[in-house]
């Protein structure tokens, strides 16, 4: 089979966001790309994580053409393979509707840094592209025109979606932003929202790229 550890790999990770509440029944998409053949590994439309096998997961190139599976891909794919043609350091992509990031997405406002572990993974303020039908081009224009270089954006009226150079590294951003998302609602409901400056979030960025984790 064409990919077979790579497209059991989109299975574990959907069904760990599951577990984790990211995502519920069949909503989300997640795919990674190979890097020795280039090709994406996603997941197919409106499925059962639980349920699904390797053979459903699809393998398309990155202009959106099929070239394994049998199983109809993501309504995102446009989304999915549009980010990976403009950002060659991204291979791995998880979009969820984890409820405190989508209830950011909801309102007229950016998800602001108020917490030191969404500066150390994420980075700065995290955007919200404008709202677009989901499945749509549009809405994969306005996504990866929204995302650019960064590690996350806010979907407006929709969810979230993170990347990453794998597809551990994009779902536990994706978790990232949700613990974000939740920590600055209760602390704005508490009282005055202490946000952490832009030049700090860059420093402590850094700080995480050089010294977070087994290098």
């Amino acid at each position: 089979m064409l990919l077979q550890q790579q497209r059991e790999c989109v299975i574990k990770t959907a069904l760990r966001a599951r577990d984790m509440g990211l995502i519920v029944l069949t909503f989300g998409n997640f795919s990674l790309r190979d890097p020795k053949t280039g090709y994406v590994c996603l997941t197919p439309s409106g499925m059962d994580y639980a349920d699904l096998c390797p053979e459903d997961v699809v393998v398309m190139d990155v202009e959106g053409n099929i070239i394994d599976g049998r199983r109809k891909p993501s309504v995102e794919a446009p989304m999915h393979y549009l980010i990976y043609q403009k950002r060659p350091d991204v291979c791995g992509i998880c979009h969820t509707h984890s409820v405190f990031a989508t209830a950011w997405a909801c309102i007229d406002a950016k998800l602001p840094v108020a917490v030191a572990e969404v500066a150390a993974l994420v980075g700065e303020t995290v955007p919200t592209a404008p709202y677009r039908p989901m499945g749509t081009m549009e809405l994969a224009e306005v996504a990866a025109e929204t995302l650019r270089d960064k590690q996350a954006v806010l979907l407006a009226n929709h969810g979230q979606l993170a990347v990453g150079p794998d597809l551990a590294t994009a779902l536990t951003n994706a978790v990232i932003v949700e613990e974000g998302a939740k920590i600055t609602y209760y602390a704005k409901s508490l009282g005055r929202l202490n946000i952490i400056p832009t030049e700090e979030c860059l420093s402590i960025r850094q700080w995480a790229l050089k010294r977070y984790g087994q290098k």
